[in-house]
């Protein structure tokens, strides 16, 4: 029997509980210091699978601004988080851009869409 103690650090409250998570045979067997139901659910969640909400910063092209944010549509197996950045660092957006827009469908085959968090407009062409 293999049995393993790992400390976790719950991130979904300010409390930051310091989680205490036995393992045994690599299932949670044990979980102290949790001060609520959520932070267990996440201390299992962190054993199990670990995941996060991606956010970050692609190119814009012809913008009023360089940069534009983004993020996930749902949470990321962490693991996975330096391939996506990898993969949106080749990616530019041509202005303009509108909150919400899928920037990256589907991303990495993960089930997983990008979109822009802000709207980003373009430079007006000037009539004359």
């Amino acid at each position: 029997m293999e049995t393993e103690t790992r400390e976790i650090v719950c991130i979904l409250c300010p409390i930051a509980c310091e989680v205490n998570v036995e393992i045994v045979n690599g299932e949670v067997a044990k979980i102290e210091n949790a001060q609520c139901k959520r932070g267990k659910d996440f201390s299992v969640q962190e054993v199990r699978s670990p995941e996060r909400d991606f956010f970050t910063t692609i190119r814009v092209r012809g913008g009023k601004i360089p940069v534009l944010s983004v993020r996930s549509t749902g949470p990321v197996a962490k693991n996975m988080l330096m391939a996506i950045a990898s993969e949106l660092a080749n990616v530019t957006v041509v202005a303009p851009v509108k909150l919400g827009d899928v920037v990256v469908k589907n991303i990495l085959n993960l089930g997983i869409d990008i979109v822009a968090t802000k709207d980003v407009e373009g430079f007006s062409k000037a009539s004359g």
